[in-house]
């Protein structure tokens, strides 16, 4: 178990692309750490450089007291588990979780206790001599996991290795993997697309676009505190709703009305401000209270979701979504009046699209 640390790390490929640009962070001993993006933003690209299967052009990377640039791969003590597993088909699981430890010369005896004890972490014991073709999904992602945890690495690095599972698995899959996380209380670094895995598994997240780092914080910070306006819509499901505001003369103009702002509100915000509303702070009108912002918007989609009902609607040509009770009394095709509170928006400058 050993920290992880990026000093002004960079990777520029061949052809002058940026994959990746000064990324500064530190996974402590025993964190989990999620780098969470869109496809192209250089979270797995970063992921490879800690492993050592790509070069740093700029920067350093330490794994416990050691600067690991000039490394090899093998010498680093890390395990990485891969999206599509990289199971060796013509082994049993057995073989395919003992492979690296034989690599290493290690006794017989010890890779056995090894093995089985790991085996019996992921519930894996009733398939030790099954061939990789004879597992269901999640099975091969347990041998896969299982084949890492063998090693006892220093750092354990995930490059999503959920995708390839359907939605139920990737759901017990993340539980699974969190109670790994738990027991063996190591330095995991997670990549994934899905804000939702970043969210549910992740003590701190790393959030990136372009190469760029946005946040580095807790889920709930990210959350609550996004220092832009990206990751203000990347982090949350449905995504905030963002609406272009003019402010003047202590209020802000939105659909065509003059809302009065709070004075602490009119210090911070500017001129062209954009406002943004998470669906779920949007209420129906009975339930809100005096000083709420009203609307009454045009319900394009009704989207029942069982435990809630999802409204995409259309404001004078603003659009958006709000995530209400499932029995809200809403229908395609006619108004209904939606609130809001200011003190649970979110304002962004329009011109930079940093938090205000």
């Amino acid at each position: 178990m050993a920290q992880v640390v990026l000093e002004g790390v960079t990777k520029i490929f061949e052809g002058d692309v940026t994959a990746a640009k000064d990324i500064s962070f530190t996974a402590q001993e025993g964190e989990f750490v999620v780098l969470v993006g869109p496809s192209g933003c250089g979270k797995s690209t970063i992921l490879r450089m800690i492993a050592g299967l790509e070069t740093v052009t700029e920067g350093r990377i330490s794994i416990g007291e050691r600067v690991v640039n000039d490394v090899h791969p093998k010498d680093r003590d890390i395990a990485m588990v891969f999206q599509n597993y990289a199971l060796y088909p013509h082994m049993s699981v057995y073989e395919n979780m003992a492979f690296g430890l034989r690599m290493r010369k290690f006794a017989k005896g010890e890779i056995d206790t090894r093995v089985k004890d790991v085996a019996e972490i992921l519930e894996l014991r009733d398939y030790l001599r099954r061939k990789p073709k004879a597992l269901s999904g999640g099975q091969r992602q347990r041998v896969a996991l299982g084949r890492a945890i063998v090693r006892h690495p220093q750092v354990f690095l995930f490059d999503e290795p959920l995708s390839n599972l359907d939605a139920k698995l990737r759901v017990q899959m993340r539980a699974e993997i969190a109670k790994l996380h738990q027991r063996l209380g190591a330095t995991m670094i997670y990549v994934t697309h899905d804000q939702v895995e970043a969210m549910t598994m992740g003590s701190r997240i790393v959030v990136l676009k372009d190469g760029l780092l946005q946040q580095v914080d807790t889920p709930l910070n990210l959350y609550n505190h996004p220092v832009n306006k990206f990751v203000a819509g990347f982090i949350g499901s449905p995504a905030m709703n963002f609406f272009a505001c003019d402010v003047e003369n202590g209020a802000f103009k939105f659909a065509n009305r003059n809302i009065a702002l709070p004075s602490e509100l009119q210090s911070r915000l500017k001129n062209k401000t954009i406002l943004g509303v998470r669906p779920e702070h949007f209420q129906a009108e009975k339930e809100a209270a005096d000083g709420w912002v009203k609307i009454k918007p045009l319900i394009e989609v009704v989207e029942p979701m069982g435990s809630e009902t999802y409204l995409h609607f259309n404001l004078d040509g603003l659009t958006g979504v709000a995530r209400l009770n499932a029995d809200v009394p809403a229908e395609a095709g006619k108004s209904f009046t939606l609130a809001f509170n200011l003190n649970n928006c979110h304002f962004f400058d329009a011109e930079t699209e940093q938090a205000l």
